[in-house]
């Protein structure tokens, strides 16, 4: 089966004869007579010798449009035509060749020919830009100039064109679902940047965007997608870095496709040495949010969040966590406001719905929790079974404070906690707001060491709501107000040094806030 459409020919039709170099091209006919043969090549590396013959240079962008009619193709296929000139050239002795201009595009150069040599003289040098200048000014075997050939092809109409709309559709598209962190794998906008960096495989954004894209996959894929996730977003970051080694967003995804936790010290320096270079990469500030408060630095952690918040006020994320960082500095109203007007713009995402969640149960308010659990209309698609159930039992227990109905969270909260980090997570903040403090280590050595009775899965799943990056072992709900009373358990200080936080405060030389923090 032919790939070259009919139209593709017929328009090749219609170009006059013009001598590139040694060689006369007859695109009518797709041939190409050079000094030592004839070679005919196929429609579309006709076309694209054609758009290149004037010496002007050409964005991978306008070959495309002009060569595959406007197409969505991948980058293969220029690449492709292109070898298929270079080798064309190269078997008939040309006199031309193509230089790839990086990060940008395609020139065709003629060699110097006996113009350029002197009766009883040596070779002239002659500069590429010199040489590229005068292929406008050899006329063509039949038909006019080449300029009128390339108008024949619509080159007028590409060069002055403007930004491929599809293109800035598809990076708009890709950076909003990086914005709104959703933890489902399928909606990190992977699909979108792939189809940006094949219509533009030069633009190093694009790139730099699908590794970020990729890396959040891997935080939240199943064990069999992780490890191609991982090499993806580590190639995509490589091939941004390559066009552009400042690009902050493909910095950002090395600096922290390893977990954290255990490792503060160093991904810390990782992410500040990618602020250093790209100092308003909001995903390298983001992820700085979550260390920072991930070893109890409060106060650092909600700067850096209200920087984000300065450059991107109508992301979810700043703003359910603004709303966390009121409530563990005690102004409980100002996290109710910041939560219910987050909860009204991003009503379904589950972090926002979280977050206004854990406010309502630990603040003394179980039954605004409860109404809300209950409500079916408004709750995330993913909450429900187990994680409804773990959730109304405790809930109860938060109410009621009542012999039995703790021991009927209790023991839910037991049950499920080694499924998953979330039901963990879940299970140390409620038993350490019913003051159950020998279940909650219990819960937390689980997850943080791996080790005792409730050995904690790294696998989300199992019907609990994915909410973030706790599969990664995120500590951050250890410095929240629900886990005050481990706090001041003589139990946390050996917790943190088994688990790496106390060398992280020695190494920095801090204090984590918490100790100091008077209110």
């Amino acid at each position: 089966m032919n790939p070259w459409t009919d139209k593709d020919v017929t328009s090749l039709a219609h170009c006059g004869d013009l001598r590139l170099g040694a060689t006369i091209v007859r695109p009518s006919i797709r041939s190409l007579d050079g000094p030592e043969g004839s070679i005919r090549v196929e429609p579309r590396v006709m076309q694209v010798l054609v758009a290149l013959a004037d010496g002007t240079v050409r964005t991978r962008d306008q070959l495309e449009h002009l060569c595959w009619n406007g197409q969505l193709v991948g980058e293969d296929a220029l690449n492709r035509a292109i070898f298929e000139l270079r080798r064309a050239a190269k078997a008939i002795a040309a006199g031309f060749s193509i230089e790839t201009i990086p990060r940008i595009g395609y020139r065709l150069i003629e060699e110097a020919r006996d113009a350029s040599v002197p009766k009883g003289g040596s070779p002239v040098e002659v500069a590429p830009e010199t040489r590229a200048r005068r292929i406008s000014r050899r006329g063509l075997l039949a038909g006019g100039a080449v300029s009128a050939t390339l108008a024949g092809l619509g080159v007028a109409a590409i060069i002055n064109s403007k930004p491929d709309a599809r293109l800035a559709s598809l990076l708009d598209r890709g950076r909003q679902a990086l914005r709104e962190e959703l933890p489902d794998e399928r909606d990190q906008g992977v699909r979108f940047l792939k189809q940006a960096t094949e219509l533009d495989p030069d633009r190093a954004e694009g790139w730099g965007l699908l590794a970020l894209a990729y890396r959040n996959t891997a935080e939240n894929a199943e064990p069999a997608n992780v490890s191609n996730a991982v090499r993806e977003s580590e190639a995509a970051a490589r091939r941004a870095l390559a066009l552009d080694p400042r690009e902050g967003n493909a910095l950002t995804a090395l600096a922290t496709i390893r977990p954290y936790f255990g490792d503060w010290v160093a991904a810390e320096d990782r992410l500040r040495r990618v602020l250093a270079i790209a100092p308003d990469n909001q995903a390298a500030m983001n992820h700085l949010v979550t260390l920072l408060q991930s070893v109890g630095l409060d106060r650092a952690s909600w700067d850096w969040n209200e920087k984000v918040l300065a450059q991107d006020p109508l992301s979810p994320i700043p703003q359910f966590r603004r709303a966390y960082k009121h409530w563990i500095f005690g102004n409980v109203a100002a996290a109710d406001q910041v939560s219910d007007r987050a909860l009204q713009l991003w009503p379904r995402h589950p972090a926002v719905w979280n977050a206004r969640l854990l406010i309502f149960a630990f603040t003394g308010r179980p039954a605004a929790a409860l109404a809300m659990i209950e409500d079916v209309a408004s709750r995330p698609a993913t909450f429900g079974g187990p994680a409804l159930a773990q959730w109304r039992a405790s809930l109860i227990a938060l109410q009621t404070r009542s012999t039995r109905d703790v021991a009927a969270a209790r023991a839910l909260n037991l049950e499920l906690a080694p499924r998953s980090p979330g039901f963990a997570v879940n299970a140390i903040l409620i038993l350490s707001a019913l003051n159950d403090l020998n279940a909650a280590f219990a819960v937390a050595e689980g997850l943080l060491l791996r080790r005792g009775q409730f050995v904690v899965t790294l696998w989300t799943g199992h019907g609990q709501m994915p909410v973030n990056d706790l599969r990664w072992r995120r500590t951050q709900p250890l410095f929240i107000p629900a886990t005050a009373n481990m706090r001041a358990d003589p139990r946390f200080g050996g917790l943190c040094r088994e688990i790496g936080l106390a060398a992280y405060w020695d190494q920095r030389g801090v204090t984590p806030d918490y100790v100091t923090r008077t209110t």
